[in-house]
């Protein structure tokens, strides 16, 4: 019995740090289908990473819920041939892995509109069927120098 102990113990650490790895490469892969969406400015693949009832946190303007302020930026960045990256900064997964925060810097320039800018971002996503969905958008421009 003394033995079986620390051997469950191990076994259940191990599925832990298994599952923890793969939520991280998930998440990477939603920050990749991100990027790879905004470089062909593809607005419904940008919408599509979004939950219908998805918090939008827009600097300076009241917080919304649903698609229509990711709509609306993504919508305009895609006509303008904006290019748009992301990069995870920071990673938090819980430990059960239901939740998820990604923070991580974005670039966007839009050339037709004199657009050069860089920002944070945070993202709080959830595990659905097919992956992980953002619920909740904030953004921060940076002030230029």
């Amino acid at each position: 019995m003394k033995t079986l102990l620390p051997l469950a113990f191990l076994a259940m650490t191990t599925s832990i740090a298994l599952a923890d790895e793969d939520a991280a490469s998930n998440l990477n892969a939603v920050n990749d289908r991100f990027n790879e969406a905004a470089a062909a400015h593809d607005a419904e693949g940008l919408i599509e990473l979004y939950a219908d009832d998805t918090l939008w946190i827009a600097q300076g303007a009241p917080v919304t819920q649903g698609l229509e302020g990711p709509r609306q930026l993504f919508e305009f960045v895609t006509a303008n041939k904006g290019n748009v990256t992301h990069t995870i900064d920071h990673l938090f997964v819980s430990e059960d892995a239901t939740l998820a925060v990604m923070i991580g810097s974005v670039d966007a320039v839009i050339e037709s509109q004199g657009m050069d800018a860089t920002g944070t971002y945070l993202f709080v996503l959830e595990p659905e069927d097919d992956g992980w969905e953002i619920v909740t958008d904030m953004w921060h421009q940076h002030a230029q120098q």
